[in-house]
């Protein structure tokens, strides 16, 4: 299996082994897949808060050819919680509980199976 994994890095361009989670991503608004975040737009340093992230103003599909492989949450570049989704009984609709010290900027990338992930951004004020 190691080995295979080993085979399969090498194979890769150096232009794929380059990219990081924000390129090629999908900016554009899209009813069906950008990522909604729903987080206050002020918190309190180190108290808990949920941040719910679903898929558009239309439902997402949830089918076997159809789905978000996984939504994740970002305070700025470093990724702090993921939800991996299967197909057909997981929504695309997720509530991560997390803390926040200082102000940043949120970021939940959405990845369904058949195109790049979609990405949005939501700012939060951290009062001390």
């Amino acid at each position: 299996m190691f080995l295979r994994a080993l085979a399969l890095f090498l194979s890769l361009p150096a232009l794929a082994l380059a990219e990081g989670p924000w390129d090629g991503l999908q900016t554009a608004a899209n009813p069906a897949h950008t990522p909604v975040i729903t987080a206050p737009d002020t918190v309190a340093a180190g108290e808990a808060f949920d941040v719910t992230v679903a898929l558009g103003a239309k439902p997402h599909p949830s089918e076997t050819t159809h789905f978000i492989r996984f939504i994740a949450l970002y305070a700025g570049d470093v990724e702090i919680a993921r939800a991996t989704l299967t197909p057909v009984l997981a929504q695309p609709t997720v509530t991560f509980r997390v803390k926040l010290e200082r102000d940043t900027t949120l970021r939940a990338l959405a990845a369904p199976n058949h195109s790049a992930a979609w990405v949005t951004e939501k700012a939060v004020k951290v009062g001390h």
